[in-house]
């Protein structure tokens, strides 16, 4: 046991060199190949998991067919690429998104997630990336005016959507396969479950701060503000929040109340000021107004169906 409790710390070596790199050195483009290069030094050493020829050649045979198939995609896709770029055309689809948004950030967004999203569902995620960092990327930063770093992971993020989406939803089919469950349904409940996720990425494309872009005090106000508002997303979504209890027991109470409590949720994450045109105040505000009702009310549903339950048990 003692072994293999070394085994498994000396592999957290690895992350420290890696995230040393990444914020400290700022090597984003050699950082993995030196942690990956050091997790197979730090794997030899371990008595458990050490590697034979055998390993070694499955490695570098699965590696090689990975590369492959990757070099055939990005092949085509850097063919694609490099036409937009030496025609000049990369420019003007910017050009043309920005046009098309009218100078409005919150449409450039939606436009872009659509965009992303649909050639998600037909190209992998890599693929998908490389075009729109080079066709929609550059509208999102000139014309929206927002960080680098946050519209490409935006971007990326968005690409892979489709993942969850129907009718693709290809890691909710495969799920489904393996429980032996309908797939579309299986592909429903994964987007109703996941639905949160959608607008992760407009959290953090319109407040940096969640990308680790700005002050430690903003950066943990901004993490603390979304964290809520995604517990009360997730909870309208369910149905049921926590310290209250389910959201209403009637069908028209209930979907009032799952209402407020995600423009509950909604109003917290959002970050204010910029394209938004409240104030983080004004939307908490909001968010209060939106979420104390819901509570009382969910309160008083219960107390309602309660008191009709113990009124059918007690005999007359």
């Amino acid at each position: 046991p003692s072994s293999t409790r070394f085994d498994n710390n000396s592999f957290i070596f690895v992350f420290v060199l890696l995230v040393w790199m990444l914020l400290v050195m700022q090597r984003e483009a050699v950082a993995p190949f030196y942690a990956t290069a050091l997790l197979l030094v730090m794997n030899q050493f371990s008595k458990s998991h050490r590697w034979g020829w055998k390993q070694v050649t499955d490695t570098l045979s699965s590696a090689a067919k990975l590369f492959a198939e990757l070099i055939a995609i990005l092949a085509g896709v850097g063919m694609l690429v490099g036409a937009l770029s030496m025609t000049g055309l990369s420019g003007t689809i910017a050009n043309d998104f920005i046009h098309l948004a009218g100078g409005s950030v919150p449409l450039l967004l939606i436009m872009g997630a659509l965009t992303s999203f649909v050639l998600g569902i037909g190209m992998t995620v890599t693929a998908a990336y490389i075009f729109l960092a080079v066709a929609l990327a550059p509208a999102l930063i000139q014309g929206g005016g927002l960080d680098p770093m946050a519209v490409h992971m935006f971007i990326l993020y968005w690409g892979m959507l489709s993942f969850i989406t129907p009718p693709v939803a290809l890691g909710a089919f495969a799920a489904a396969t393996v429980a032996g469950a309908r797939p579309m349904e299986t592909g429903l409940q994964a987007m109703r479950l996941g639905s949160v996720i959608y607008f992760i990425p407009f959290m953090f494309v319109l407040n940096p701060a969640l990308i680790m872009q700005g002050s430690m005090m903003q950066i943990a106000m901004v993490f603390c503000q979304a964290v809520l508002g995604i517990v009360l997303f997730a909870s309208a979504m369910q149905g049921y929040l926590i310290g209250v209890g389910r959201l209403g027991h009637k069908p028209v109470i209930e979907s009032i109340i799952r209402t407020l409590v995600l423009i509950a949720g909604l109003c917290v994450a959002l970050p204010g000021g910029g394209p938004i045109p409240l104030s983080n105040l004004q939307l908490l505000t909001v968010g209060v107004a939106a979420g104390l009702p819901a509570v009382l009310l969910a309160r008083w549903s219960q107390r309602r169906q309660r008191d009709a339950d113990l009124g059918t048990l007690t005999p007359h």
